[in-house]
């Protein structure tokens, strides 16, 4: 039995290690009937710089022991967004099933000649006008950024098509597309679809429209699809084209001209993290780094009597007052173990394309036409059963300025292109998958983190919105708003 003293009459048990234990002696009648029998406070609950003024001490036992337990599950940019933003004002512990934080954001280091190259194979580029949330995050951990290049291009086996839209000399990278008629009612087909996207894509005729619906509705032709809006949404979403016809229209006119996509005058800058995306991460996590616990995967979730317990691989459950579920839409739904009607609802209208971005120094797929090579690249082949099989390939040297002594991509679904003895790493991502059932959803999904004062549950994620690092972020702080009713940043 630990030892006790005079103490005890103030319902506290001292501990046998007194360099473990702080004692507050001069606890006022107020702050002692406030603490439950037997209570002890550990020091590092402290913070080290109040021990021995005891009346900071004491307001600091107080902040540590007024603080409601909560749980957040999913180190992407949602759940490490809430945590940055809730630290101060909760108890938190995150729970990560992989081995490293940071979900999408993920560099990996390739050594090189003895030197260390890190080079993204999940978020790579932002910009200012579409990403203003994460830009201010970047500029308050002091993340250093650089300019870079975001072209794309296209290679099309089948009609050995190339072009590269940065510019007038790379968009006719193949000179004989010069004199090709059927190259320029190509282009004409897209300066049509810009210009009508600008009216179009505020027009509620079109609300309920999927991308093959407007496309017919519209007129355009095979090679507009097939050479330039399904290959581009499918490299920008990593969507297989034949899901892309069934995106919302509107959704996606909306996003190519917030994201300057409509034409070559109107571009944003786009930017990318120094020395790779994984530098946020370091600065962000310091503040509760020791109260991440990795490799641990939430199996079940309990909701009791205002209260959550949390079941999870290898450890003991615990409770906590309230939960942040930062996860996928069908991984949250898995893990409770009673969902609300609102939940069986919502959460089961979105779906997940499981992708593998392979990390490698083989140049095999990129366009023949070295002009056309851009930071973007999709490759349209065919099997010998005519079966499309198309990717997207990242050239890191000009996206990221990774090195000038090899060429280094990221490839998404080329398992069979990529020659094995140049292949670096292979990761395995899930992109959400959005239809017009998905985009309507989503217009409810404010209602599952508002539903009480009181409740538990919580949700966040890129899904709530296009699906990028923004609105990950962003699902992030407006969760956080509605949690402590004020604004959190």
């Amino acid at each position: 039995m630990p030892k006790t003293n005079v103490l005890a009459n103030l319902g506290v048990q001292l501990g046998d290690d007194r360099n473990k234990y702080f004692y507050p002696w001069q606890w006022q009648k107020a702050d002692r009937e406030s603490l439950a029998p037997n209570f002890i406070i550990p020091r590092k609950a402290l913070n080290p710089d109040c021990v021995g003024k005891r009346k900071t001490a004491r307001q600091n036992i107080y902040n540590f022991m007024s603080k409601p337990r909560l749980c957040i599950i999913g180190t992407g940019i949602s759940g490490l967004g809430c945590a940055y933003l809730l630290d101060k004002k909760f108890d938190i512990t995150l729970y990560e099933a992989a081995d490293y934080v940071g979900g999408h954001t993920n560099t990996v280091t390739v050594c090189e000649d003895g030197e260390e190259v890190p080079i993204d194979t999940g978020f790579m580029v932002f910009n200012h006008q579409t990403y203003p949330l994460l830009c201010r995050l970047f500029r308050e951990l002091g993340v250093e950024t650089k300019r870079t290049d975001m072209s794309f291009s296209l290679r099309h086996d089948s009609t050995g098509y190339e072009y590269n839209g940065k510019n007038l000399d790379t968009l006719f990278g193949q000179r004989r597309n010069l004199v090709s008629p059927r190259f320029w009612r190509f282009l004409l087909q897209i300066q049509r679809f810009n210009e009508e996207t600008v009216q179009a894509m505020n027009d509620p005729r079109f609300e309920q429209m999927s991308l093959r619906e407007y496309t017919e509705a519209r007129g355009y032709g095979q090679d507009f699809l097939n050479l330039y809006i399904l290959p581009m949404g499918s490299a920008v979403w990593s969507t297989p084209p034949e899901l892309m016809m069934d995106f919302p229209a509107r959704t996606l006119m909306h996003f190519w001209f917030n994201h300057g996509f409509l034409g070559m005058k109107n571009r944003h800058p786009w930017w990318t993290v120094v020395d790779g995306s994984r530098q946020y991460v370091r600065r962000l996590i310091p503040p509760f780094k020791d109260r991440i616990r990795l490799r641990t995967a939430v199996q079940r979730i309990e909701r009791r009597e205002g209260k959550v317990t949390v079941h999870a691989e290898g450890q003991l459950p615990e409770t906590y007052d309230k939960v942040i579920l930062a996860t996928h839409a069908p991984t949250s739904l898995k893990m409770l173990d009673e969902p609300t009607p609102l939940e069986e609802e919502l959460l089961p209208v979105f779906k997940y394309q499981s992708n593998i971005a392979t990390l490698h120094t083989d140049d095999r797929f990129m366009p023949r036409t070295r002009k056309c090579w851009a930071s973007w690249n999709y490759h349209i082949r065919f099997k010998p059963n005519g079966v499309i099989q198309p990717s997207t390939h990242y050239w890191m040297n000009l996206l990221q300025g990774v090195s000038q002594k090899n060429n280094y991509f990221v490839s998404i679904n080329a398992p069979d292109e990529v020659a094995e003895e140049k292949v670096i790493r292979r990761i395995s991502y899930e992109h959400p998958l959005f239809d017009l059932k998905a985009v309507n959803a989503q217009k409810r999904l404010p209602e599952l983190n508002r539903l009480s004062k009181n409740q538990t549950t919580y949700y966040c994620g890129a899904w709530f919105r296009y699906g990028f690092h923004e609105d990950g972020f962003m699902s992030a702080v407006n969760l956080c708003r509605d949690l402590l009713g004020e604004e959190p940043w």
